[in-house]
Parts: C-alpha cells; sequence; structure tokens
C-alpha cells in the first residue's frame, strides 16, 4: 500500500507545472521591471545631458553678450553693428580657445585706443609710433603674430580692422604671458616691450606698474558692468 504523503503521478505533475509557471510568471515579472528600471536610467541619463547642454549653452550666451556689452561700452558707437558682431565672435572664440578673460583684453583695448579703432600711437615728440588699432600694434610684430591665427597682414590698413587687430595683439599677449608666467610682467612687457623688462629684471630693479594697475582697473570697471 502507498504512502498517503506521497502524490500520485498526475497530481506531482501539476503541483510541478504550478512551480514552474510561477517561476516563469516571477522572471517575466522581473524581467520587465528590469526593463523600465534601465529605461527610467536612460531617460535619467538623457535629461541630465540634456540640462548639462543648456546650461553650457547658457553659460556661453552670458559670455557672449557681455563680450558684445564691453565692446559696446569701450567703442562708444564707433563700430558699426557688423564690425561690433565679428569683434564679439573673435573675442568669444580666442577667449575659449585659449582660455584667457575677454574682459582683460577689452581692458588692454581700453587703454591702448580707449576702444578706437582707426586710432595711431604717436611718441612724445607728436611723431606718429606705428602703433595701429585697438590693441596699438605695429605691423611687423602684427605680421609675426598673425600666423598663429592663420591671418595674413599685408598693410597697416589690415590692422585698422577691429578683428584682425585684437587677434593677433591677443597673440602677441598670449606670448608674452608664455614667456613671462604672470599677468603682471606680461602688461608691463606689451607697454615697455619685452627687451625693456628682461634688462629691468636682469638687473634686479622693480618693473613701472602704472601701465599694469590701470589696465586692472578698466578690467575691474568692465567686469562690474551689468550683462542686462
Amino acid at each position: 500500500m502507498k504512502n498517503s504523503l506521497e502524490l500520485s503521478t498526475p497530481t506531482a505533475a501539476i503541483a510541478f507545472g504550478l512551480v514552474i509557471a510561477v517561476l516563469m510568471s516571477f522572471f517575466f515579472y522581473w524581467g520587465v521591471q528590469r526593463r523600465k528600471l534601465e529605461d527610467l536610467s536612460n531617460e535619467e541619463m538623457s535629461l541630465r545631458t540634456e540640462i548639462e547642454q543648456l546650461e553650457t549653452i547658457g553659460n556661453w550666451t552670458l559670455e557672449y553678450v557681455k563680450i558684445d556689452k564691453a565692446v559696446d561700452f569701450l567703442s562708444e558707437k564707433k563700430l558699426s553693428p557688423d564690425a561690433r558682431r565679428r569683434l564679439t565672435e573673435q573675442l568669444w572664440q580666442i577667449s575659449h580657445a585659449y582660455s584667457i578673460d575677454p574682459l582683460m583684453i577689452l581692458a588692454v583695448v581700453a587703454q591702448e585706443s580707449h576702444g578706437n579703432p582707426n586710432a595711431r600711437g604717436r611718441m612724445q615728440s607728436g611723431a606718429y609710433s606705428g602703433a595701429l588699432g585697438l590693441m596699438q600694434i605695429k605691423l611687423e610684430t602684427a605680421q609675426k603674430m598673425a600666423w598663429r591665427f592663420g591671418l595674413r597682414v599685408h598693410s597697416e590698413e589690415d590692422l585698422f580692422k577691429p578683428e584682425v587687430n585684437v587677434t593677433v595683439g591677443t597673440a602677441y599677449l598670449i606670448r608674452l604671458i608664455g614667456k613671462y608666467g604672470n599677468w603682471k610682467e606680461a602688461l608691463v612687457a606689451y607697454n615697455l616691450g619685452h627687451s625693456a623688462v628682461d634688462r629691468l629684471l636682469e638687473r634686479g630693479r622693480p618693473l613701472p606698474m602704472r601701465y599694469y594697475e590701470r589696465v586692472i582697473s578698466k578690467y575691474k570697471v568692465l567686469a562690474s558692468r551689468p550683462i542686462l
């Protein structure tokens, strides 16, 4: 006689089938939930990426507006809307390509030419010094620097184009920063010439700080101006 606890073959088969069905249902439910979690995770990553992109675009927009406002402030309407746009775009691109504060460049512009794209430098005697345009660059220096940005500077007239002048002037300034390792000596060298600064440093003599202080003062004015 069979033990009462033993299941008959049909009953055991049914029980086994029920267990398999429960397990299959569980794994199906688990798979559905897993896919939902993966979809939610992907959506979250996508949203984070979009937010980061919007923040980046927002920062770029604010930087562009800040540069544009500073250019307009310095030029006092001396630039046409098209020239102002080209100059703003060029400064924005330079600042990102070389991690340089565009307002520092414009502070140099303010000190050198007061934002006048047609400025011609003069020596104490009254004779023209050869320094031209927004950043008061001489033709020889401009031609040496122009190749860094794939530009061609053929004549002095090219230096009266604001975007060209600022590009080669910034290239020269970046070179001086690389040489001296700091803004202070680089700006003094921009004003006096690097040979004069080298001689002063070699002799242990103090550098004249008036030009540097004036540029920093103008930078603070530009940086403190409201964007809107």
